[in-house]
């Protein structure tokens, strides 16, 4: 299942492209082709080199290089979305580089994947024995399920389980070095970089570590246990407030405002750059609205004397006044 990209996303792509292979004639073509074939296309791609021109002006030693090859058009633009900016945000600018030089979002993740949601949406899948996933936005599973067993594995993202409990059909959820099996329960699994949280809604999993000593235990409503590396880290919320993400909610309890930030990405199609160390440690208590994530993100961030400042379309730059 494949994501159908947006205009701004595919801009992003042809431009890594380009800046790979400046010679290939063909990738020239399909990229000419590609701007004819829908003007929102062309706009995306206005858009792609007015950030590559304001980047192009920040001092080498601020930014990434980048390529001589793909030449910057639409100056007088750039310029202007350059002076929106104040002369300390150079950093910011800096940060933002970093946000597109990637392959398109989560490309090589679908090729491995049986479902996927996009970003902003969630997805319900229903399963033939009664059971049900729900995945977060941005994230993908591949399943196993057969006579004997129902494995899935969580190959990014979050997911919310409802299990019908079979002994006879273990139904088991890897993610990262943790595997957690059901023994009749609701329970959610995120993938955070390295480190995997599980959490339990309601009844009870057996959570278990690839790596020796790290952790093999059954948590119950309520409890939940992250492991990132070598570390297993336990703790309670209330088992009503697992998985309410589901619902479009997202509860804050003295988290960093860099957590909060990881949290709203995959619900927005926009980059969000955070681009300040001090603000990004603040620690912030709250319930907001994953619906809302441009107004959530600024909830969170000018209580505490940020700002969000928009780069282009698609790139939101958050960093203090």
């Amino acid at each position: 299942m494949t994501e159908r990209k947006t205009p701004a996303q595919a801009a992003a792509g042809w431009y890594l492209f380009l800046r790979e292979d400046p010679d290939d004639e063909d990738l020239k073509r399909r990229l000419a082709e590609w701007l004819a074939s829908d003007p929102a296309h062309a706009r995306a791609w206005e858009d792609m080199n007015v950030t590559a021109s304001v980047m192009a002006a920040v001092p080498r030693t601020l930014h990434m290089p980048t390529s001589t090859s793909v030449t910057p058009v639409w100056r007088m633009e750039a310029h202007r979305v350059a002076r929106r900016f104040l002369p300390g945000c150079a950093l910011a600018l800096a940060a933002a580089c970093a946000a597109f030089a990637f392959v398109p979002p989560d490309m090589l993740v679908q090729l491995s994947a049986d479902h996927y949601a996009p970003a902003a949406q969630t997805r319900d899948i229903r399963l033939a024995d009664g059971s049900e996933i729900i995945l977060g936005p941005r994230a993908a599973v591949s399943l196993t399920i057969n006579a004997s067993e129902r494995r899935v594995r969580l190959l990014q993202g979050e997911a919310l389980f409802d299990v019908r409990h079979d002994p006879a059909r273990p139904f088991s959820v890897t993610a990262g070095t943790v595997t957690a099996t059901d023994v009749g329960t609701v329970f959610d699994v995120r993938i955070d970089g390295d480190g995997t949280t599980i959490a339990v809604r309601e009844g009870e999993v057996h959570v278990a570590s690839t790596q020796s000593g790290i952790i093999e235990r059954n948590l119950h409503a309520g409890e939940w246990e992250q492991v990132s590396g070598a570390t297993a880290i336990a703790g309670t919320a209330p088992a009503a407030t697992i998985g309410v993400w589901r619902d479009g909610t997202l509860i804050a309890r003295d988290q960093t405002v860099a957590a909060l930030i990881d949290a709203l990405r995959p619900w927005t199609a926009t980059r969000i750059v955070l681009a300040d160390s001090e603000l990004a440690k603040k620690r912030v208590t709250g319930t907001y609205d994953l619906r809302q994530p441009e107004a959530s993100l600024r909830l969170i961030v000018e209580a505490y004397g940020g700002q969000v400042s928009s780069l282009s379309s698609w790139i939101d730059i958050v960093r203090a006044r």
